[in-house]
């Protein structure tokens, strides 16, 4: 921590916050000088500009047609319903589908029909949508006589009736009807209905969205557009042909809502319910944008509104099921009344066919009733009354009317509803009217002024309503009741305004507000409390605080009016009751409590950046500077009840945002924690009103003079306040520090545009300043990433570069900022040479004049700072990097920058910034340390590689600097980045983005700036430079194929890939050729015209994570802009090259020089080019061979042969104009080292070793156009006019190294004839390598080829063994250098690791001398070196699994590390051996290793060539089946020959070649084990030595003497077939020729005796395992004593010992086989003794069978194991013989010796 603290000290003392310019005072003397358009809008910032754009909801749209039925009036009705909310979710929508034939029967009763009550389509919204949701449509019919039932049976009869009779039935029952709609036409009676469920027609979740209040807000801007999808919500016509008939006792939405749930459960619901026929049509589809004639639910027309159409459209108003917290933006006043029950079961028998007449009135008179009851279909839009549906005969009807009313916008007591019950009669009887009079019932609209809502259960009059009955509750009147007085009438009122809260909380708030603003008569009512004028103040300050418990609904949808009259409050003093009232304090409490609360609600949304959405909109959308003028009460008389209530002081609306920032400052406690907490809401009122009133005043005013000093004063508090809480902060809710921090920045970044910038300026200083020393040593990093979003956000001003006075850099710079010295403003050529050593530098006259930059630099020179990597995150150096990227982007994008001179200005404001990355070099990430071309890739030494990973993925880095070509480079290292991997702190996106950055400084600098500044460095910065270029290079290597990875967009933001897009398109616009690549991607710039302005809702506040998916046009752009951006800047590295070559022509400077120029070139060759930057570098290249060649090829001679790799590569290009390039610069190259050196053997070693590499580890190259190349070249050397007088030398050495070129393409093109053909390429490689046995380098190179291809394919012990031919050729040609005693002799001390290496012994010394020129001149032949092959190969024998190996390379390295004390690479020797040893250890048990499975194979036929009748052992992974490797060869040599061509020979008989088929291709495949004699098992004791040094194999071939491969015991013949291989395994291939065969052929008894000698080894093998197994145990006796096995133990002896044989010759066979069963038989009864002891209690019945079986076998055996022939036991000859006699198979021998004998005798 003490470290820590010093270093942060150390960092503010070099870069103090320096005071900002005066910025407004150095306008007033320096604008009207300056001639730049840009600078001449620093005067005023214009307005800002706000879009808005509004889409509407996504809708659903009904649109049904007419019935085809024709016999009376029907009238459709239809609702959406959610069946599992029980709930109906929209109004009633009334249709009448009739024509005008039937129409005219109801002709009196519709005086008029408005055009609005025909509309036949209607627009649904469902804001929740679900499966459950159901299109209820329900048909009326006139009231007729008769039951539901009796009046639907004709449309049932009529469909079976007879096509003749249906005219006149149809004509009777019209006339019928005719008469029914004549007397009763306004009464209507319910017919049928219909269910659609909506998940049928189109799948509801598509329709999932968020409502308007959970709209993401950008970060300066609120769009209302709902994205809401509809792919899958497509037009559907819909034909119902049945309809569900009316039951008149099933008529409540609660059977509706049990029927559709039943109806969803089971679709044979439908059979038992009586359905009659019909035909309606309904046409389903998405509301379009602009729907045409459209009327709202209080029938007003939307624009556009088409007055020609005949039909308009209706929006029906939805019902939510939930609550939907959107604000009120609209006048809407409805009430809708649904009468649900009546019961008059008590009445008398004449009250049976009821309706209810419903009113809404406004007195008690008849004439009050209001006509604002909205009509049904075909009628006018409001009528005065409407009957409810009569069910026939019913004493206690159910109703599922609607009744929609428009309250009229004030309402009085004596507003009421009125229900008049009525018995219809449906028979006309003369005299007798059809309505009879039953009953009354009322309910008051208003009860202590509140809206009345709810469910009521009334009680019904049956005597006419006394006088002043509506101002009563129905309980009150002394009148006949229904039933005394019982509730007998179920009503429910609900009701839909803006205008009633319906809330106590803001009602009383409303009211006391209302009771201010207008003239009104004290005492006043307020539900059951009166208040005076006295308690006014009290109550009304009760009721502000009282405002945040209100009900969160309410609350919401009165938000706007709730908080306009808050602040209303909180700016007007007035006078009550003679008293001055304040009630600023209290409204400014009530909005911050009401602005929490809404930020704590869980059901409200917020935006990405926690912002309450409701409270967004309010201040972009609905904040507006009050009306003074409409606010004004004049005084009135002073006695009266009409008391004055308030007046206006002196204060104007323009003093809001001091009041506001004054409440802000004295705020205390709980309060003002949540102030700062939701900063942003006041800091966006304040700009908000301050912005209004600059708008008024048409911002006349100067900007100093435009705010109080009282105002700045608390803008000064309130930012130092607000600093000081965010750092309080810090400490736990970080998250919240980091809210506030961006409330803060974009407040002070709309003072910019607002206030006195040099004001503002001091509060961005007093800011910085207080951050910088409140830093916390746990969270310093969180600090500096707030001050970095605080500057970012700041620095996104659309004036940024004037607020930064861009135009005064460069050579038009003052030394210093202040006006006093504007003198100092010349363009004179003294002033540019005083500049041009600083303008690089971050000093402290720059950061004083251009105050933002400054600051933002000295946080990214702070973040990358080396001495500061301990405690600064990357995550703090990416924002830093970021926001420098972003500052870029918007300049390029710019159409006011688009000129030369003003970019020339905008990258000198940028020059620090290319010091800053130099210095921070060492914390670049290196992009050429994954890539082997740079010759850092390593392999081998996991462990120091994981300890040097650091903090970056390697994957990561190969993913940005991807290797293509996989080129072997020799040592290219960078000269002055002397650092280690360790240190290396930026990422790899961080690391692309700052270059991106200097690259486009370098592109739109002064180039004559550039160059003077070059001139005037030292070399160790040049050098510096040089290393930069080296990583931009292997950076923006193009990537073919790739895109970039998911890991990659993680590690960069959505808005750093935005503006990083913007950057290369900005770098990719160039001139001369750079700006040609370009012109074919042009058209993307067309379009961004239009937004190019910067607004401050195109700033974000934060990026964002989210990746879409991109279609292939996208991609193949994005690929285009990825090669033209490699491009770009490869053509911007070689331009500041060359300029370093221009001016640094001095010995000292080329010297240090020439080298990193060219190591950049030759890094850039070995990168994915173009062919424009390829023409370019080729011809810098020449430039740089013809002026230092010397130089290059006398110091520079690895790089030279690097160089020579990389051309000979594009020699091989099919680009036409590459390879012409390339083949002059081979020349040029080969021509000026021969003509330095006067030695063509360098030039040639080089160049074949490049074409070696080149062809054994690239794919890419083309041999036919390599070869064109070379003829290029020879045809080059025989023009060559200034070499004629060595002419001949010169062709002859040309002619011989394209020779030697040649030779190894034709390998290579056998090669890629058998890529798939692992052995026989690796065959190939060997051939190769071994052409080169004189030839060491190249030798190397193969081998280390070798390696690779093994290393691929997982074969890492052939790839050790590789790696150990080559170190056994360094040592051999090292030992010829010089004689060191812990140096090897040579390959002979390789031989404990293996046999083969002594083919690398060197040839005598007369034929090749490792000190000639340009031989062993790799870096590999060094003791350093050696040392690595070695370790590599170590490394590789440990993965497969060879520990034992490791130890014997181990001794040949530890000498050399002891004779040069490196003891820290002897401690990790001495660790790996450990760790091998410890494997050995652990893996003691033979069977745990397994270290391959060999196979004999043969090839036959002429189809394979050279193969033919070649056999071949192949080692195989462990553990590989015969069937694997047979089906991997038969398929390859079937894609080679034909499927049909190629035949697997299955047995391993011996071949004979005649009998095959000769346009076949044969392989035969066998298993073959390792076959050691007798006395080389002494030696071989361990398992691994039983694998390892192998070269001799032995298969066997079971046959009998008739032909067939088995038979009795008798007759059993076996062959025992012996290979030597050339070589022995593991080699450096995975397959080794056959030398030699020895076949030997076993009898039928000698095959006895090796079968029972295995038996008895298994049995001595698992008696004997430690720890003992008894499974295997009981397996192995099972054999070998079991009743039922077949050819067993005691069959073998039955066979051969039964008699003694007739023939002498098999005596000794016969006594050997008795011996054999005598063993046999004794470790059978150790086994069974020993598996005695192993059982369980539950295995003892198993252990007495083996016993016993063992007892029969051993009596059984006795009598032919006892039995001795005689011949055997007389007195032994002496008997001379070689050692041959002890083989296995030598008794043959001895018998026949001895016949001899004995006939002899």
């Amino acid at each position: 921590p003490h470290s820590r603290r010093d270093g942060e000290e150390n960092r503010k003392n070099t870069a103090p916050t320096v005071d900002p310019v005066d910025f407004e005072g150095f306008l007033m003397t320096q604008l009207s000088n300056l001639d730049s358009e840009l600078a001449q809008e620093l005067g005023d910032f214009p307005e800002d500009d706000l879009d808005i754009v509004f889409t509407p909801k996504e809708c659903r749209t009904l649109q049904p047609s007419m019935f085809e039925i024709e016999i009376e009036p029907l009238f459709a009705c239809m609702a959406l319903y959610d069946v599992k909310e029980r709930k109906k979710i929209s109004e009633n929508f009334h249709c009448d589908l009739n024509p005008d034939s039937l129409r005219g029967f109801l002709r009196s009763y519709t005086p008029s029909i408005d055009s609005s009550s025909q509309a036949r389509s209607a627009v649904f919204s469902v804001t929740y949508p679900s499966s459950d949701i159901y299109l209820v449509i329900k048909i009326e019919k006139v009231l007729q006589q008769g039951e539901i039932g009796d009046c639907a049976e004709p449309y049932a009869v009529l469909k079976e009736s007879e096509a003749g009779k249906m005219k006149e039935k149809i004509e009777k029952l019209k006339a019928q009807a005719e008469s029914f709609c004549q007397r009763l036409g306004k009464y209507r009676m319910p017919f049928a209905w219909i269910p659609i469920s909506l998940t049928n027609v189109f799948n509801l979740s598509t329709l999932e969205r968020e409502i308007p209040e959970t709209e993401g807000l950008n970060e300066r801007s609120l769009s209302l557009e709902d994205s809401s999808p509809v792919s899958n919500f497509k037009t559907v016509s819909l034909t119902l042909s049945t309809f569900f008939k009316q039951e008149g006792d099933r008529l409540s939405d609660e059977d509706l809502f049990k029927f559709l749930a039943d109806f969803k459960r089971s679709s044979s619901l439908q059979r038992r319910i009586k359905t009659l026929p019909g035909t309606l049509k309904l046409e389903i589809s998405p509301a379009p944008e602009n729907l045409g004639y459209c009327l709202t639910p209080e029938l007003l027309p939307v624009k556009p509104f088409l007055e020609n159409r005949n039909r308009p459209h209706k929006e029906i108003l939805e019902f939510p099921i939930r609550e939907v917290y959107v604000p009120h933006t609209i006048y809407r006043n409805l009430l809708y009344v649904y009468p649900q029950r009546l019961n008059f079961a008590n009445r008398p028998a004449s009250a049976r066919n009821l309706t209810i007449k419903v009113q809404f009135m406004c007195g008690e008179d008849p004439s009050c009733a209001m006509p604002v009851i909205f009509g049904k279909s075909s009628g006018p839009e409001f009528v005065q009354e409407t009957y409810t549906a009569i069910t026939y005969h019913n004493k206690s009807p159910d109703f599922y009317e609607e009744v929609k009313i428009k309250l009229p916008a004030k309402l009085t007591e004596r507003h009421h509803l009125l229900f008049t019950f009525y018995h219809i009669s449906c028979q006309p009887k003369q005299g007798a009217s059809v309505e009879t009079l039953l009953g009354y019932s009322w309910l008051p609209i208003l009860l202590n002024d509140r809206l009345q809502t709810g469910h009521y259960c009334l009680p019904v009059a049956l005597d006419k309503l006394p006088f002043h009955y509506s101002i009563h509750s129905p309980e009150t009147p002394p009148i006949k009741w229904v039933e005394g007085h019982k509730g007998v009438f179920n009503v429910a009122v609900q009701a839909v305004s803006s205008v009633h809260a319906q809330d106590n909380h803001l009602e009383k708030f409303f009211t006391l507000c209302h009771s201010l603003e207008s003239q009104v008569s004290f005492p006043i009512r307020l539900m059951d409390q009166k208040i005076t004028e006295a308690t006014l103040e009290h109550e009304l300050k009760l009721s502000i605080i009282c405002l945040n418990s209100s009900r969160l609904e309410p609350l919401v949808l009165f938000l706007h009016l709730v908080l306009d009259k808050l602040f209303q409050l909180a700016l007007q003093p007035m006078i009550i009751a003679g008293q001055t009232a304040n009630f600023s304090q209290f409204a400014f409490e009530s909005v911050v409590a009401i602005v929490n609360s809404l930020h704590n609600s869980k059901d409200l949304s917020k935006d990405q950046h926690g912002r309450n959405c409701l409270l967004a909109s309010y201040i972009y959308y609905v904040f507006r500077l009050p009306d003074p003028q409409r606010e004004v009460v004049k005084p009135g008389n002073v006695g009266a009840r009409v008391a004055k209530i308030f007046f206006f002081l002196d204060t104007c609306y323009s003093h809001f945002h001091e009041e506001l920032a004054l409440q802000m400052v004295v705020s205390t406690g709980i309060v003002r924690e949540s102030v700062f907490k939701y900063a942003w809401f006041f800091f966006e009122l304040l700009v908000s009103f301050d912005s209004g009133i600059l708008h008024i005043e048409k911002q006349d005013n100067p900007r100093r003079s435009r705010f109080s000093d009282r105002f700045k004063d608390d803008i000064t508090t309130i930012v130092s306040v607000v600093t000081s809480e965010i750092a309080a902060l810090l400490v736990k809710p970080q998250k919240q520090a980091e809210k506030i921090n961006i409330s803060l920045a974009f407040f002070l970044y709309d003072l910019l545009s607002l206030m006195d910038r040099g004001f503002v300026f001091n509060l961005i200083k007093h800011y910085c300043n207080q951050v910088g020393t409140m830093q916390d040593w746990d969270c310093i990093w969180l600090t500096d990433s707030l001050l970095l979003e605080f500057l970012r956000i700041l620095c996104s001003h659309e004036h940024y570069l004037n607020l930064n006075l861009f135009f005064m850099t460069s050579t038009y710079a003052p030394v210093s900022p202040s006006p006093s010295l504007s003198s100092q403003n010349s363009s004179s050529c003294s002033s540019f040479q005083d500049q041009k050593i600083t303008v690089f530098d971050l000093s402290a006259e720059y950061r004083q004049q251009h105050f933002l930059t400054g600051l933002l630099f000295t946080e990214l020179a702070a973040a990358l700072d080396a001495d500061s990597e301990g405690w600064v995150s990357e995550f703090v150096q990416r924002k830093a990097v970021n926001a420098i990227l972003s500052l870029l982007s918007s300049h390029d994008l710019d159409p006011r920058c688009s000129k030369k001179e003003v970019k020339i200005k905008i990258a000198a404001l940028y020059l620090p910034l290319v010091g800053i990355i130099l210095d921070s070099l060492p914390q670049l990430y290196d992009f050429t340390i994954s890539d082997p071309r740079s010759g850092k890739g390593r392999t081998g030494n996991t462990e120091e590689e994981e300890e040097c990973a650091g903090a970056i993925n390697q994957n990561v880095a190969l993913a940005i600097a991807g290797n293509q070509l996989n080129l072997k480079s020799f040592g290219i290292t960078l000269v002055s980045l002397v650092w280690s991997v360790q240190s290396a702190t930026l990422s790899p996106d961080t690391t692309r983005n700052l270059l991106i950055c200097f690259l486009w400084i370098m592109k739109n600098a002064d180039q004559n700036l550039i160059q003077k500044w070059i001139a005037d460095l030292p070399s160790m910065q040049l050098n510096r430079i040089l290393d930069l270029l080296f990583i931009c290079v292997s950076c923006f290597e193009y990537k073919v194929g790739e895109t970039w990875p998911d890991f990659l967009v993680l590690l960069s933001l959505q808005k750093s890939q935005d503006v990083k897009a913007r950057l290369e398109e900005a770098l990719l616009r160039g001139e001369g050729a750079r700006g040609e690549m370009m012109k074919r991607w042009n058209d993307r710039s067309v379009g961004l015209s239009e937004n190019l302005r910067w607004r401050k809702e195109q700033t974000q506040w934060r990026q964002a994570n989210e990746r879409q998916d991109k279609t292939k046009a996208e991609l193949d752009q994005e690929a285009l802009i990825s090669g033209n951006l490699a491009t770009e800047a490869n053509l911007i590295i070689l331009d500041m090259q060359e300029n370093i070559i221009q001016v640094g022509n001095s010995t000292e400077c080329r010297d240090n020089l020439l080298g990193g120029v060219l190591k950049v070139l030759v890094n850039s060759l070995g990168c994915d080019q173009s062919t424009t930057y390829l023409t370019h570098c080729f011809a810098t290249l020449r430039a740089l061979i013809a002026k230092f060649g010397d130089f290059l090829f006398e110091e520079e001679v690895e790089q030279c042969a690097d160089l020579c790799q990389r051309v000979l590569h594009h020699c091989s290009s099919s680009i036409n104009i590459t390879r012409t390039q390339a083949c002059a610069t081979l020349y040029l190259l080969m021509r000026y080292s021969f003509s330095s050196t006067n030695n063509f053997a360098r030039v040639k070693m080089q160049m074949t070793m490049s074409l070696a590499s080149l062809v054994g580890k690239s794919p890419e190259f083309n041999e036919e156009f390599l070869r064109r190349s070379l003829r290029t070249i020879l045809a080059y050397a025989e023009e060559d006019k200034h070499l004629r007088n060595m002419l001949f030398f010169v062709l002859l050495q040309v002619e011989e190294l394209l020779c030697n070129l040649n030779s190894i393409l034709s390998d290579t093109v056998k090669m890629r004839e058998f890529q798939e053909d692992p052995e026989m390429l690796m065959d190939l490689m060997y051939r190769i390598a071994k052409g080169y046995q004189t030839s060491p380098d190249l030798r190397l190179t193969w081998l280390q080829n070798m390696a690779e291809k093994h290393t691929k394919r997982k074969c890492y012990t052939e790839a050790a063994m590789c790696l150990v031919h080559a170190a056994a050729l360094v040592a051999e040609y090292l030992s010829m250098l010089e004689d060191r005693s812990y140096l090897p002799v040579g390959s002979v001390n390789f031989q404990n690791i293996s046999s083969n290496v002594l083919e690398e012994s060197a040839v005598s010394d007369d034929v090749l001398s490792p000190d000639e020129d340009g031989i062993c001149s790799g870096r590999y032949f060094s003791e350093s070196g050696l040392v690595g092959l070695l370790e590599q190969a170590a490394e590789l024998f440990s993965t497969g699994g060879l520990y034992e190996t490791v130890n014997e390379v181990y001794k040949i390295v530890i000498p050399i590390l002891e004779a040069h004390r490196d003891f820290r690479k002897l401690t990790l020797t001495h660790s790996k051996l450990q760790k091998a040893f410890d494997s050995i250890i652990n893996k003691v048990l033979g069977q745990k290793r397994m270290f391959g499975t060999y196979f004999r194979v043969g090839f036959y036929g002429s189809r394979f060539g050279d193969l033919d009748e070649q056999e071949f052992v192949y080692k195989e992974p462990a553990i590989t089946k015969l069937p694997e490797i047979s089906h991997r060869l038969e398929g390859f040599y079937g894609q080679c020959f034909g499927e049909d061509a190629v035949e697997v020979i299955k047995d391993s008989a011996p071949v004979d070649k005649r009998k095959l088929d000769p346009n076949k291709a044969y392989i035969q495949i066998t298993f073959v084990e390792p076959y050691f004699d007798e006395y080389e098992m002494k030696d071989r004791v361990t398992y691994f030595e039983k694998n390892f040094n192998l070269c001799r194999f032995m298969y066997s071939t079971p046959f009998t003497m008739d032909g067939r491969p088995r038979g009795e015991l008798s007759e059993q013949y076996k062959r025992n077939t012996i290979l030597t291989t050339m070589h022995a395994f593991p080699y450096i291939k995975t397959r080794i020729s056959v030398i030699k065969k020895e076949e030997f052929i076993l009898t039928p008894i000698e095959v006895a005796i090796e079968d029972m000698r295995k038996k008895t080894q298994e049995l001595t093998a698992a008696t004997s395992q430690e720890p003992p197994d008894a499974k295997m145990l009981q397996m192995v006796l099972q054999g070998s004593v079991g009743a039922t096995v077949n050819q067993g133990p005691l069959e073998v002896a039955q066979v051969f010992l039964a008699e003694i044989p007739a023939d002498p010759k098999l005596y000794r066979h016969h006594n050997k086989l008795r011996l054999c069963f005598k063993e046999f038989i004794m470790r059978c009864g150790e086994a069974v003794e020993k598996n005695k002891r192993l059982i369980t209690a539950d295995q003892r019945e198993y252990q007495l069978e083996l016993r016993k079986n063992y007892g029969k076998l051993k009596e059984n055996l006795r009598p032919m194991i006892e039995r001795k022939i005689p011949q055997l036991y007389r007195p032994v000859m002496k008997v001379h013989s070689t050692r041959e006699s002890f083989r296995s198979h030598s008794f043959r021998k001895y018998d026949a010796q001895t016949s001899s004998q004995s006939t002899k005798e």
